[in-house]
């Protein structure tokens, strides 16, 4: 894939987590509150935007980046809470909010993401064990 391929494949998945997001947040924030009148600021969403591209960044790394697998994994998780601190949490950090907090916040992250991560690298390994056993062998000593 050139260049232009791999920016449209980010901006376009970018797109999509941000749609997601965004209704995914709107819709929480409606079942926690009582006011509809009330909603998240607009700097806050619009975070959400330099977020998923940067998500969507990881996630083409992870995929057609060409190193061991445990180093695209790292670095996906690297960018991804890198991301979360510098476009989520910090805009969105309440006064006299503890480092403890923060602390707790990015464990439970972590516990998430590996529970996913781990969900889709089994996944990963299941497809290709699949896709490897149905390929015809062709031998390659075998004169014609």
């Amino acid at each position: 894939m050139q260049k232009k391929d791999y920016l449209k494949k980010i901006w376009l998945s970018a797109c999509v987590y941000y749609t997601a997001t965004t209704f995914l947040l709107i819709f929480l924030f409606w079942l926690i509150s009582d006011d509809i009148t009330r909603a998240m600021h607009p700097v806050a969403l619009m975070l959400i935007l330099p977020f998923s591209v940067c998500f969507a960044a990881a996630n083409t790394l992870f995929k057609h980046a060409r190193f061991a697998e445990w180093i695209k994994v790292l670095l996906h998780y690297a960018i991804t809470m890198a991301s979360i601190w510098c476009f989520l949490f910090l805009p969105n950090k309440a006064n006299g909010q503890t480092a403890g907090g923060a602390f707790i916040l990015y464990m439970v992250l972590t516990v998430i993401y590996a529970i996913i991560m781990g969900i889709v690298l089994y996944m990963r390994g299941k497809i290709k064990r699949i896709t490897r056993e149905e390929t015809k062998y062709t031998s390659v000593y075998k004169k014609k």
